[in-house]
């Protein structure tokens, strides 16, 4: 016999000696491994392999590369994809595209199996493809050789199976053709559309390849079925008739999810291969894994004739026992938890349990994980001991293990944060998180402790009762004899007070800076404000001392009273900060309809609008809408803006409107004011809410205020707990949003 020719594609030494090894054990064969699409190509052509072995994924080239190069180059060549994970799509999908085979590196035992399948279906390709050549020049010739295939071959027109063998009327449950053509063989198919494909394939490309598709036996049994077939069209391109092949993959289906099953049954069982992994029922261990039986010092046979609780220390026997019953019960217990064990030779061993379920060979088994944590408990000892001498340490304390569960704090850390010993103990330090402290510090930290270095910085964290403080911190890694970490060791400092005075000291500066820079501000503006109505006031008065015109001296009494109503806007304005801001403003609370207060405003407003040539409309949804709140203060905050919004606007149009509105989670009424006037510049919507604040102060101003206005609304709004929006151009006019609570 000839030796057997293998073309390799793997990138990794190691896999590809393990690979020879293996298929050493069946096969005499030459054997050639390349890593990359050229030398691939060229091994192909030169070496004419008998068996192609694939990784699924290499550096420059992959095993579905490949594939695809062996279809057009050699496609009956065996194709078999061997690699170190492949889940279930990926596998489906290399089979649909034309691979033999897949092996994963985890079960080389099967290669040798896939290897034979793959050249004995490669013998029986050949000879079908010999078969279907000779079909064309004899059908009988034809019939004679695909009566006893292992797979199912039919020959059929758009109307009926004229030939099938007997391997299709054993998968599909029929007793002659005649019963098949009369059941239909297009009824076969689960789903009509994939009939429809598999014709609409044949068409457009002449044949079908591969094609998996679930289909049903005559009495509803389901299956899986793998099926081939090319179309014979006459010479004017119509098909005339349908030859094909099918395979029942219905078992190697079945076969692959219960291999899939047991590959995840072993994954869960020895993923952690230094955990201890036992698998037990209430009377017997069903299963323990070399790492208990080296703990212990029991064989896995022993083990399998013992009770669960033969191995629990007498002292934790009850309370483990107790657990394991109230777990059975489905009642809600920890799942993790620390007791004894004795070992073989009477050593009582801490171990690190964790509990749950499995299902296991048809019956559900308790599953647990276990480590054996001796010297951590010791050492947890010695520390407790060592603890006494930094309990009166006024900075303080934390000790965690490696998971980050807290296992030691002092006197200090309860004070500074509120939490007892025992309710910090088993809790994760995040507790103390207030999502105020940046990611980074966290990713600094965590990287810095893995290198085995000491972290220094700042956390804002917030106390049991909820209050934000700072601190800062030294956290440095705890090492054992062999530099080892084996628990981490945090020195933090409240520096909530001295952060206090340095963001006080930070603000007064600058209030005191601002209110430098404001000082000339508010001194021109309220000398202007002053000064204009009181020159009014006086120059007019002296006219009218002068005039006998009775009509004259009307209309300067009118300027008069403007100029004093002027002068005493401002004042009351002043006076109104000033409570405000000293909180000595008493708020009333009454039944009001804010839609009413609404109303009243824009009809005060229209004349005012009209004398400038300026449109103001108002709308509203609702009809009326009854609050408890202060009817002055939101009259007042609303008149302020709504003045503003005229005497900012030199043309075009104002839209009052109302509306109801929900945000995170409460109910507001949302007066809406938007106007076509002057904007407001991005940089002077920082501060246009400040008192004395317009966007063009001094006495080269353009408009007319006190900077007063907008201030004063703001306040109103929010001391009866709503808040204010302003969306705005430069240029392009602003809108207030005015969202006052319903309550």
């Amino acid at each position: 016999m000839n030796r057997l020719r293998i073309l390799i594609v793997e990138d990794i030494p190691a896999d590809d000696k393990l690979l020879r090894f293996e298929l050493g054990r069946e096969f005499d064969f030459d054997a050639v491994t390349v890593d990359n699409k050229e030398d691939y190509e060229k091994k192909l052509s030169d070496f004419k392999p008998d068996v192609i072995l694939s990784d699924y994924n290499l550096p420059s080239f992959s095993g579905m590369e490949a594939l695809a190069i062996r279809n057009e180059l050699c496609p009956i060549t065996p194709f078999i994809i061997v690699t170190g994970s492949i889940n279930e799509e990926i596998a489906v999908s290399t089979i649909k595209a034309g691979a033999s085979d897949y092996v994963t590196k985890e079960h080389l035992m099967r290669l040798n199996v896939a290897v034979k399948n793959v050249l004995e279906q490669r013998k029986i390709l050949e000879d079908k493809l010999k078969a279907e050549r000779e079909l064309h020049r004899s059908l009988e010739q034809f019939k004679k050789f695909v009566e006893h295939d292992i797979s199912g071959d039919y020959l059929e027109t758009k109307n009926e199976v004229i030939y099938c063998n007997q391997k299709v009327l054993d998968i599909f449950e029929f007793d002659s053709l005649k019963q098949l053509n009369e059941y239909g063989s297009r009824n076969l198919y689960s789903n009509p559309e994939d009939r429809k494909k598999f014709e609409q394939d044949i068409l457009t490309k002449g044949k079908i390849e591969n094609f998996e598709v679930r289909m049903h036996t005559r009495t509803g049994k389901p299956l899986v079925v793998l099926e081939n077939a090319f179309g014979e069209f006459d010479e004017q391109g119509n098909l005339i008739q349908i030859q094909g092949y099918l395979i029942d993959i219905t078992q190697r289906i079945k076969a692959e999810e219960r291999l899939k099953h047991s590959e995840n049954l072993f994954r869960s069982l020895t993923e952690n291969t230094s955990a201890g992994i036992v698998i037990y029922n209430l009377e017997r261990f069903l299963y323990v894994n070399p790492a208990v039986t080296r703990l212990l010092g029991y064989t896995a046979e022993e083990m399998k004739k013992m009770f669960f609780w033969d191995v629990i220390h007498p002292d934790d026997k009850a309370f483990v026992k107790e657990r394991g019953l109230k777990r059975v019960k489905q009642e809600k217990v920890p799942t993790h938890y620390r007791f004894r064990v004795v070992s073989k030779t009477g050593k009582t061993i801490w171990i690190d349990f964790t509990a749950g379920y499995i299902w296991y060979e048809g019956q559900k088994a308790g599953l647990g994980s276990l480590f054996d944590v001796t010297k951590e408990v010791q050492a947890i000892e010695e520390i407790k001991l060592l603890s006494t001498a930094i309990t009166q340490s006024p900075l303080s304390v934390v000790i965690t293990n490696l998971e980050g569960e807290i296992e030691y704090v002092n006197d200090s850390f309860t004070k500074v944060t509120g939490y007892t010993l025992q309710e910090a103990v088993g809790k994760n330090p995040r507790i103390l998180q207030s999502k105020k402290t940046s990611t980074k510090v966290f990713k600094s930290l965590w990287k810095t402790l893995q290198k085995g270095k000491t972290w220094r910085g700042e956390f804002i964290n917030k106390r049991k009762n909820g209050e934000i403080y700072y601190e800062y911190a030294v956290i440095t890694p705890i090492k054992d004899d062999r530099g080892n970490v084996i628990r981490y060791l945090g020195m933090k400092e409240d520096i909530t007070l001295r952060k206090k005075l340095e963001k006080e000291l930070k603000q007064a500066k600058e209030k005191a800076e601002e209110a430098n820079r404001l000082k000339s501000a508010f001194l021109a503006n309220i000398s202007h404000e002053l000064r204009t109505p009181l020159n009014g006031i006086l120059g007019f008065s002296e006219l009218i001392l002068e005039m006998e015109d009775m009509d004259a001296i009307r209309e300067m009494s009118g300027y008069i009273n403007e100029s004093g109503q002027r002068l005493l806007r401002t004042l009351d304005m002043i006076i109104a900060i000033s409570r405000l801001d000293s909180e000595t403003y008493e708020f009333k609370q009454e039944g009001i309809d804010a839609i009413a207060v609404f109303r009243r405003i824009y009809e005060k407003k229209r004349e005012e609008a009209e004398r400038k040539n300026l449109q103001i409309t108002f709308h509203s949804e609702i009809k009326e809408l009854y609050l408890i709140s202060d009817r002055n203060v939101i009259s007042d905050a609303l008149e302020e803006i709504v003045d503003n919004a005229i005497k900012f606007t030199n043309e075009g149009e104002i839209r009052l409107s109302a509306s109801k509105a929900t945000k995170n989670g409460k109910d507001y009424v949302l007066f809406i004011i938007k106007d076509t006037g002057i904007g407001i510049s991005k940089k002077n919507q920082q501060t246009i809410f400040d008192d004395f604040i317009q966007v063009s102060s001094g006495y080269g101003r353009k408009y007319e205020g006190n900077g007063l206005g907008l201030s004063l609304a703001k306040k109103y709004i929010e001391r009866i707990g709503g808040f204010l929006k302003l969306n705005s151009k430069e240029g392009k006019g602003s809108e207030f949003m005015v969202y006052i609570p319903l309550k």
